[in-house]
């Protein structure tokens, strides 16, 4: 995907560099059950406990190697489990060290126009699509110093706003912002979520599904891809009933499947910087009563109506939860000044 919306790189002179680093697997654990690692042991579990002790200490060690280069080039640098009000206004830029979900988070907290770095702390084992790549190294040390020189390209990333209307008390914007996507549903998968949609200027619609996913060009390489995307299986069914019943007659390589696939899978990505909002709505309930009509697309603005029993609206995975419940409308936008500033590449 292109970059898109490349912030003047003179504009970037960061003195003060707040770090916010990931909680790893051992530590999200321990803190929940102090004897956890002897527990995998006790349990036989060696090779978890080991696989875990691991990953930790690859992400504390490559985390030692952020702090030390970022010392040596920004004036100020400090080291955060979690974001607070003070730190906020107190850095010009956020680094997240660890992965897409450490970035995920922060990115939700910031006031637009800010600017964030994402540093993959283990990058053998998490691709992290959102944080800053280089195409000559993974090297944490080369990719800090050619951000400290200049050598970067920052993306503008949309960010999906939501307001809550409650009936008879008011109207109240969520304090955070999605990145990604957002899902609005039922809590349990197992139920069919019922739910009003208003798109744009279209007239509502009631739907019963397996509730409804939105995502911004940011989402669209995440869950909005997945969601949609053909597999060599489909793709393989779809060519044969075009033969038994259609008469195409070409037969086909693999790679040519394979072409067909990624071409109709591209184009459910767009750009990150696009104030357009993609919906989903999941295996649509489609009978002689609910005929669902409006089922993907973008749109400005979405209004959705929750007719849910237990309701929630999950923003970018589990980062963030909030209560949907019957009656509750949702209103999901995108505007120029929510959008924070990225680093995409490094040269």
């Amino acid at each position: 995907m292109n970059v898109c919306k490349l912030v003047e790189r003179l504009t970037f002179y960061p003195k003060r560099v707040l770090v916010v680093q990931k909680r790893t697997r051992l530590v999200r654990e321990t803190l929940r059950h102090p004897c956890y690692l002897e527990n995998l042991q006790s349990a036989g579990r060696l090779e978890d406990k080991e696989a875990i002790q691991t990953r930790h200490k690859v992400h504390e060690d490559n985390l030692r190697i952020v702090l030390r280069e970022l010392q040596q080039h920004f004036s100020e640098v400090v080291l955060v489990d979690a974001i607070t009000k003070d730190m906020m206004e107190w850095a010009d830029v956020f680094v997240s060290a660890g992965g897409d979900g450490t970035f995920l988070n922060v990115a939700s907290q910031l006031p637009g126009g800010r600017f964030l770095v994402g540093l993959n702390t283990d990058p053998d084992r998490s691709y992290g699509h959102l944080c800053a790549r280089s195409k000559h190294s993974n090297n944490l040390r080369y990719i800090i110093n050619q951000i400290a020189t200049q050598h970067v390209s920052f993306v503008r990333r949309s960010r999906i706003r939501v307001h809550m209307s409650y009936p008879g008390i008011g109207t109240e914007r969520i304090p955070k912002f999605a990145l990604n996507d957002v899902y609005v549903g039922e809590t349990s998968p197992t139920r069919l979520s019922y739910l009003e949609l208003r798109i744009d200027d279209l007239p509502p619609e009631k739907q019963k599904s397996s509730g409804l996913l939105l995502c911004t060009g940011s989402g669209s390489t995440a869950w909005g891809y997945h969601i949609n995307a053909l597999d060599f299986y489909r793709t393989s069914k779809m060519i044969e009933i075009l033969k038994s019943r259609y008469g195409f007659n070409r037969d086909m390589s693999y790679e040519e499947l394979r072409q067909v696939m990624d071409s109709f899978n591209d184009d459910f990505m767009f750009d990150p910087s696009d104030r357009r909002i993609k919906y989903v709505t999941r295996e649509p309930l489609q009978n002689n009563v609910f005929r669902a009509v409006n089922t993907h697309g973008f749109a400005r603005d979405i209004s959705v109506r929750s007719l849910c029993w237990n309701g929630k609206i999950i923003m970018d995975g589990i980062q963030r939860k909030f209560n949907f419940d019957d009656g509750v409308i949702a209103k999901f936008s995108i505007t120029d000044e929510d959008s924070i500033n990225a680093i995409n590449f490094v040269d």
